[in-house]
């Protein structure tokens, strides 16, 4: 079984690093077609999985079931479901661009999938090697991988940052309990949001997970970590916000509350009828381990 799973992990990395090739030999030669195609003309929308390109010599479970898994259904829905490894945004805008144009696409549903970093006191995810938050975004040689895949949006495209705190706007003690910080990750999402220019951006509060059942409408996204310095008292917000996610709409200009998230087969977003901690009935849980938060454990 293992030796099926590296074939197909190989199968797959060879595949993306074709595309990049051509994707990067188009943008070289000359450019007889200026203009995109109006999203009027074109025939339906893509569904993206944008997955950072393991560190060698870093044993990541998670990011290796993503990439198993992500690559599969692309192979079996390659019309509607894309599934892309990136070393960095411009590379993760190549692809995309590349599959969008090769397909007469819009962009429906880019999910984002990324750790986060809670001790950097603000709301990020990374693409490879680049992390991208309101701070980097600043950076014209950033914001130029997002903007390029602005004119394939719409009202109905859907960007999910499914990073750990992307969203988060609360303010939190920093390990050390010296300070507080404010987290701005509703900063995030009005900037990546602008320079995409439409569709809904999505973000969490406080843990995302991956576990089996995201694309299947399940609520999978839900949940917390179960390691031990997850229970350290700096922790105290994100507990008190798992399962809330934000969406910020760039046509109206307006951030609202939702419930936890997940993915249909296709990859599209499908936000669950039922809050997380209604739904799973983890309100004790999760209070319970509120009022055991220690100090010290971080460490």
């Amino acid at each position: 079984m293992k030796q099926v799973i590296c074939s197909l992990i190989l199968l797959f990395g060879l595949h993306e690093t074709g595309l990049c090739q051509q994707a990067s030999i188009q943008a070289q030669q000359p450019n007889e077609k200026q203009s995109v195609n109006t999203n009027a003309a074109k025939k339906h929308t893509l569904n993206f999985f944008i997955i950072s390109k393991r560190k060698k010599g870093r044993l990541d479970l998670a990011t290796r079931f993503n990439i198993v898994r992500t690559k599969i259904k692309s192979l079996l829905r390659p019309k509607k479901f894309v599934s892309i490894i990136a070393d960095n945004a411009e590379q993760m805008s190549a692809k995309v661009l590349y599959r969008l144009e090769k397909n007469n696409a819009t962009l429906g549903t880019i999910w984002f999938d990324s750790h986060g970093m809670y001790k950097k006191g603000y709301g990020l995810f990374f693409i490879g090697h680049d992390e991208i938050s309101r701070r980097t975004l600043a950076d014209s040689n950033h914001q130029l991988a997002f903007r390029d895949l602005a004119p394939y949006m719409t009202t109905e495209s859907r960007i999910i940052l499914g990073s750990c705190y992307a969203g988060a706007t609360y303010s939190r003690a920093s390990i050390d309990y010296k300070d507080t910080t404010r987290m701005d990750g509703d900063s995030l999402m009005m900037t990546l949001g602008s320079l995409m220019e439409n569709g809904t951006v999505y973000a969490s509060e406080s843990w995302v997970m991956t576990k089996p059942g995201l694309f299947n409408r399940k609520a999978a996204t839900g949940g917390y970590p179960g390691r031990k310095l997850f229970r350290d008292l700096c922790y105290q917000p994100a507990w008190s916000h798992v399962g809330i996610w934000n969406q910020y709409s760039v046509r109206d200009n307006e951030i609202s509350r939702i419930n936890t998230i997940s993915l249909d087969p296709d990859g599209n977003l499908v936000v669950r009828a039922k809050p997380w901690l209604e739904e799973k009935k983890k309100d004790k849980v999760i209070n319970r381990n509120l009022n055991n938060l220690k100090p010290g454990l971080y460490h």
